[in-house]
């Protein structure tokens, strides 16, 4: 039986900077989890669990912030991913679509929600300079597999949100979408 554990699991380096700083804004019963292949950088983020995938995707593991678990305990990466969503009610994974990492997650952490009865729901961030092969890639498998897709797209300065059902219900989802176009337009500010 699933508890009511809810996590946000954020993939790659660009977007992890952005949700590190408003992780603790989710509430207490949310977890954060991010994934990256840079371990250094992965440090820096002082909330939730870290999956460090290398750049080949066959190794990995996971820093719980202090515990490092030994990679030899998991045969594969989908059972890391298990383990990481264990006794979880439902997860929102964040990621963006143009980069490798993600579209080889994304599928496996599809994959494990359905597995373990776990309510997924996908926000991929689309900017204008990104692989559109790549891109192509991730979205189709959430297109044919039908699983909830949230696409957030940088056109022109702009952002719009697209989905492939009803917009959000979900506060929690809701207020992870508010936040990664927030962000994005404050350090676009930055920059100016």
């Amino acid at each position: 039986m699933n508890s009511k554990k809810k996590s946000v699991f954020v993939i790659g380096p660009r977007l992890s900077v952005h949700l590190n700083e408003l992780a603790g804004n989710y509430g207490a019963g949310v977890s954060m989890i991010f994934a990256g292949t840079d371990e250094t950088d992965l440090k820096k983020y002082t909330a939730g669990k870290k999956l460090i995938v290398n750049e080949a995707i066959r190794d990995f593991y996971i820093d719980e912030s202090i515990l490092f678990m030994n990679q030899k305990e998991f045969d594969d990466l989908r059972l890391a991913i298990e383990y990481l969503l264990n006794d979880h009610k439902s997860i929102i994974v964040v990621f963006m679509t143009g980069d490798p990492l993600s579209l080889a997650l994304t599928p496996m952490l599809a994959q494990a929600a359905d597995k373990l009865g776990i309510d997924p729901s996908f926000v991929g961030v689309k900017t204008e300079q990104e692989d559109d092969r790549v891109t192509g890639e991730n979205l189709s498998y959430f297109l044919k597999n039908r699983y909830r897709l949230y696409l957030i797209e940088k056109i022109d300065n702009n952002y719009s949100l697209q989905a492939n059902e009803e917009g959000p219900t979900d506060e929690l989802l809701k207020s992870v979408i508010n936040s990664v176009v927030k962000s994005f337009k404050q350090a676009e500010q930055k920059l100016k």
